[in-house]
């Protein structure tokens, strides 16, 4: 049977795993050192296996935070223009998820970080091939998390904002949580995405479970990451560029199979908007736009 550990604590999804040991006196010495709040659990594994979360954060319910003009230009007003133009459209299509998904009692996992949004525009191949800045715009701003929640569904609708900053009439295949067909083919590539980002950021904390004996560890939602198909033996500064490049090549991949889903081959081969184009775009050609209709 395999052995199993949870990433996020199952009866605190804010709380993290954060160090695991075969000892319970290290891991409760661990847990007295710990400046934060913290959850243990004890794994009766044959070799029993101790593992320390903790939380530097708490869930919100998302109408307990109002998106106002006022709430939302005191967390933007220090960043670039294109900068604020990103945060305005992601907190809008964050509103949206929330509206659609009230009665899933949408949670905020984090505060909003805005500052982030500049470095993901930073890191994105303006007037490459279509799919792969598409691809990058959805992949860093998943990998930066500015958003409390919804950080895949907004960076998906991010990616179809950019194909239509290159051709309007672009048609995104339907993507309404209701569509099966959607359901089956998308959430995939957002379960590997989902992966890719938590190998990246847990390398360390992830090979010392495997020496301990685990074979996956399971975040929420029930994915689970079978530990021995991600190499996890280098430096952390390292995994976060490899897995970076890996969930960068992800994402591109996502955007050619939406391009090909939605049966437009010619834009595979088309150039992809400058940074200037899509904010344009972001600015002025979604006026009006019901956001809802993306979630």
């Amino acid at each position: 049977m395999a052995r199993v550990v949870y990433y996020h604590h199952p009866q605190a999804e804010n709380f993290s795993l954060k160090f695991s040991s075969a000892s319970q006196s290290e891991i409760l010495s661990r847990r007295e050192d710990s400046d934060g709040a913290t959850k243990l659990i004890g794994y009766p594994f044959d070799t029993p296996v101790y593992v320390l979360y903790e939380s530097d954060t708490e869930i919100k319910d998302a109408n307990e935070i109002d998106f106002d003009q006022k709430w939302l230009s005191e967390r933007i007003v220090e960043l670039p223009r294109e900068g604020q133009v990103v945060a305005f459209r992601l907190v809008e299509l964050l509103e949206a998820a929330v509206d659609v998904r009230e009665e899933e009692e949408f949670r905020l996992y984090k505060e909003f970080e805005p500052q982030k949004i500049r470095q993901a525009l930073n890191h994105v191949s303006w007037g490459a091939p279509l799919p792969q800045v598409a691809g990058e715009v959805m992949s860093n701003l998943i990998l930066r998390h500015s958003l409390p929640n919804a950080n895949h569904r907004t960076g998906i609708a991010m990616l179809q904002f950019c194909i239509e900053s290159v051709n309007p009439d672009f048609e995104m295949p339907r993507t309404h949580l209701d569509d099966e067909t959607w359901q089956e083919w998308v959430d995939p590539f957002i379960v590997d995405s989902k992966r890719i980002v938590t190998v990246r950021r847990n390398n360390i904390r992830f090979k010392q479970l495997q020496e301990l004996g685990v074979d996956r560890v399971e975040r929420k939602d029930g994915i689970q990451i079978q530990l021995d198909e991600f190499e996890l033996d280098m430096h952390w500064r390292d995994a976060l560029s490899t897995y970076a490049t890996r969930h960068e090549d992800h994402c591109t991949e996502f955007a050619r199979a939406v391009l090909e889903r939605a049966e437009r081959d010619d834009l595979l081969v088309k150039a992809g908007p400058t940074k200037q184009e899509f904010i344009t775009y972001l600015e002025s050609g979604l006026v009006e736009r019901d956001f809802r209709e993306l979630f």
